[in-house]
């Protein structure tokens, strides 16, 4: 048995071709524009002539996994290596076709560590030139790859003309860091503008694992915080629910992406119930105005979060918690771990026992109402349709 509708990824990504950085940025830091180097142990990344911790392109020098779809990746690797379908738009949409997906929602690889670059004016001469990349390398696909810009939120002035921009050049998404290096949070007043342009644009916002100003490791052990990585968003969702942020912009739509899906679990209950009962010691802060839409936390959640997933069957399986209209699928292409090759069969087999409505909405039609793609949503099939497809 094969799924019997095409998938929307709501979560995978490009490979940044050699020249991405040093064939666009501005003219003022093509000297220290991001480039691709080789070395004999591989190639890497480096900004401003030295390797950053995730420099090397192992992650994504990933054709082997057609291979070994269960081989271990390290970060050293060669561009030889890394799938067409990561830079080129043509040989995506073939990849797409192979895997039984229809539609992507695209997002950087190199570029999520971006974020932590302490100078801010290049940094955003870094991302403008990611977003003009992406654009153009999304329109060599149309209605197959939906690109999601990178946009940093230093200068609040600046960050809602590059919004306006990337939109107008067919982004669909736009990410923002995960955390403030300032130690703010989203609800402080300086961001109003910045919401306010993202409900009338209405742009989905994506928290994506890894892209921060703050860092995201909290041990000295690999294991531990990659399979605890999801915690910074975590953080920032809860924080953000708690400010009154949502209440404020009531059309804002946040994402956590590539954290995969089951954090809410033990978080939407608890949080309705700190609500209820710390109400007179918890508010403290005065930073916002908290929750005034009579909405539980949980609620406010349900309304207006969404998580990505590659392999999750305890999300899956817990949907009615988390929310059916919550969970989206993503390949995760072309990075090591990602839900591929094969990607219709492994979601298959995370989908056992799983009705078929809801598979729809999981695999396809979230992403597509969410991101307002102009895709046809799934529906199930009618008895008429079902022997139609038995007899041929």
């Amino acid at each position: 048995m094969t799924l019997p509708f095409k998938l929307v990824s709501a979560d995978s990504h490009i490979a940044e071709p050699p020249d991405l950085w040093t064939s666009r940025i501005d003219a003022k830091f093509r000297d220290r524009a991001p480039r691709l180097v080789s070395t004999d142990d591989g190639d890497a990344y480096i900004i401003d002539g030295a390797m950053t911790a995730a420099g090397g392109i192992g992650l994504i020098a990933t054709k082997p996994k057609y291979l070994d779809p269960h081989r271990s990746f390290g970060m050293k690797g060669f561009w030889a290596d890394v799938p067409e379908g990561g830079y080129d738009p043509v040989a995506r949409a073939e990849e797409m076709d192979r895997e039984g997906i229809e539609a992507e929602l695209v997002y950087t690889s190199f570029g999520l560590g971006l974020f932590a670059l302490t100078d801010h004016e290049y940094r955003r001469a870094c991302l403008r030139a990611f977003n003009d990349w992406l654009a153009e390398h999304c329109a060599g696909a149309p209605n197959r790859l939906f690109g999601v810009a990178m946009i940093a939120t230093d200068d609040i002035d600046r960050s809602v003309a590059e919004l306006e921009r990337c939109v107008g050049m067919g982004l669909r998404g736009a990410m923002i860091s995960i955390g403030q290096a300032s130690g703010e949070d989203y609800a402080e007043a300086r961001f109003r503008p910045f919401w306010s342009a993202v409900e009338s644009l209405e742009v989905p916002i994506s928290l994506h694992v890894a892209a921060t100003e703050t860092g995201w490791k909290n041990t000295g052990s690999n294991f531990a915080d990659f399979s605890c990585v999801f915690t910074p968003t975590m953080y920032a969702i809860t924080a953000m629910i708690f400010s009154g942020l949502f209440d404020q912009h009531p059309k804002l739509k946040v994402l956590s992406v590539e954290n995969d899906a089951s954090w809410p679990l033990p978080v939407l209950e608890r949080m309705d119930d700190r609500w209820v009962h710390d109400q007179l010691w918890a508010p403290g802060t005065g930073r916002a105005a908290g929750i005034i839409s009579g909405r539980k936390p949980s609620e406010i959640f349900h309304d207006h979060v969404a998580c990505t997933f590659m392999r999750d069957r305890t999300a899956i399986v817990n949907r009615e918690i988390i929310g059916r209209n919550n969970l989206m699928w993503g390949a995760d292409y072309p990075h090591f771990d990602g839900a591929w090759p094969d990607s219709a069969a492994i979601l298959e087999r995370q989908f056992d026992g799983v009705p078929l409505e809801d598979q729809m909405a999981i695999g396809r039609n979230n992403a597509i109402n969410c991101y307002k793609l102009p895709l046809e949503l799934a529906s199930e099939p009618s008895p008429a349709e079902e022997r139609m497809a038995r007899v041929h």
